[in-house]
């Protein structure tokens, strides 16, 4: 049973399941659903436990450190930039855009990372 937990395609199928139990919640729990607070918000939490599993498993080494690197270094810019370009600081907008980002961020990676394992497993690579 552990062996086929620790299969790489079993991951992907487990976060698409994820993604179409929370979608249902979403819809049918209308009323006590955070208005603003999407899927893929709550997605990116598993993801970045899947790009650690699956960096380790084509690197040998985690991408977690690049990442918190890459994700301090551009907080530290959107900052700078909403300070100095636009004059004004709000923390909401600054949460909002950070995190949409960063969702697409993670999206992105984890896409990369599967493509990656997925040309390995079939011999593209």
């Amino acid at each position: 049973m552990l062996e086929v937990l620790e299969a790489w395609y079993v991951t992907p199928i487990s976060l698409i399941l994820l993604w179409i139990v929370l979608s249902f919640l979403k819809r049918y729990l209308k009323k006590i659903w955070p208005k603003k607070l999407r899927v893929v918000d709550i997605m990116m939490l598993f993801l970045v436990v899947a790009i650690a599993q699956l960096s380790v498993e084509l690197t040998g080494l985690s991408l977690l450190p690049f990442l918190a690197f890459a994700v301090s270094a551009y907080g530290l810019a959107l900052t700078v930039y909403l300070v100095y370009m636009e004059d004004d600081f709000r923390l909401k907008r600054f949460i909002v855009v950070y995190w949409r980002t960063l969702d697409i961020l993670m999206l992105l990676v984890y896409c990369v990372l599967l493509f990656i394992k997925t040309a390995q497993e079939t011999g593209f690579l």
